[in-house]
């Protein structure tokens, strides 16, 4: 009898011992998240895309939320890839084709798309597609047969296969032309020989117009909107730290509402940091951005089946995939 009870004994301050255990972990697990995750480095290219999470940085609108956030600018968007993969960022300013490709291979650090950049609306994030200055092509009709300069697998070719399906245009009967860098685009499609058009970005966009290119299309003027840039965060940070997640979608936020509200108080920063030019300065003016926005279903399963119809992906990735609403 004695041993029987001395054996029950044991077998209760063995579990309470367990539970204690139990309870460490847990409150050590809820300390880390209460702690934050540290430094949130985010990845940024110097284009208008960016430009609220500066805002964001020189207002402190990261500290007020209790954040630290670094933005470090890179170069190129596959600069920005590498160092996420390698675990040196936490997010990135980007396009869903980008994150698409990164998720493939994140295994484990997959990204979510936790606001929007720019195309919030069509008329955010202009592009165009302009004809050579001494060319015959006037209309998007006129592109057929003809050659346009975009960057392969990327988000400007998307738009341009998309543009020409809106219009009418048969995209087997066009010759694109990979040009990823843009400032020779520009050259290549206002020198008209290796190139009858191009697709360009604001602020070159406004540049190839100046020098004589002639808007064959313009994407604000179409029915649907179809370039979004968004920013990301990692799966990592938006589970394990909610809050601050959370938190740094409210900043950036706050960000959008003060440059909304006067545009022209940030109009040195924007030159500055989305690398205008200084002859465009006055004719490339800070855009509107809309805050608590992320891109719908309709658009990112459009490009996910763009995607996987060009073999970048196996097959699509679910809209949650994507994107995480944090507001």
């Amino acid at each position: 009898m004695k041993k029987t009870k001395l054996f029950f004994m044991m077998v209760l301050i063995v579990s309470f011992l367990l539970g204690l255990a139990g309870c460490g972990g847990s409150a050590e697990k809820s300390a880390e998240a209460e702690a934050g995750p540290g430094k949130i480095k985010i990845g940024v290219l110097k284009i208008a895309d960016s430009f609220p999470l500066y805002v964001a940085e020189k207002e402190g609108l990261f500290q007020e939320q209790g954040l630290d956030v670094e933005i470090v600018d890179f170069q190129s968007a596959s600069d920005q890839s590498v160092a996420y993969e390698a675990g040196e960022l936490d997010g990135l300013m980007t396009d869903m084709i980008v994150q698409s490709l990164i998720n493939k291979s994140a295994q484990g650090r997959e990204m979510r798309a936790v606001d929007m950049a720019l195309g919030g609306s069509k008329e955010e994030g202009r592009f165009l597609v302009v004809s050579s200055p001494n060319g015959s092509i006037k209309e998007a009709k006129d592109l057929e047969g003809a050659r346009i300069g975009i960057s392969e697998n990327t988000m400007m070719e998307y738009l341009v296969v998309s543009y020409l399906t809106d219009l009418g245009v048969d995209v087997s009967k066009v010759n694109l032309i990979n040009i990823p860098k843009l400032t020779l685009r520009l050259d290549a499609v206002i020198e008209g020989n290796d190139l009858d058009a191009a697709i360009l970005p604001d602020p070159l966009a406004i540049e190839a117009v100046n020098r004589g290119c002639i808007t064959v299309i313009d994407d604000t003027q179409l029915e649907k909107n179809y370039s979004q840039s968004v920013v990301t965060l990692s799966r990592e940070i938006i589970e394990e730290y909610p809050d601050a997640a959370a938190a740094f979608v409210a900043a950036y936020d706050e960000a959008i509402e003060k440059i909304n509200e006067d545009p022209e108080a940030f109009e040195e920063l924007f030159c500055e940091k989305a690398n205008v030019a200084e002859a465009l300065q006055g004719k490339y003016t800070v855009p509107h951005y809309t805050p608590a926005c992320l891109p719908t279903e309709e658009e990112v399963a459009s490009l996910q089946t763009w995607m996987v119809s060009k073999g970048l992906l196996e097959t699509e990735y679910k809209y949650e995939d994507i994107c995480t609403d944090l507001h």
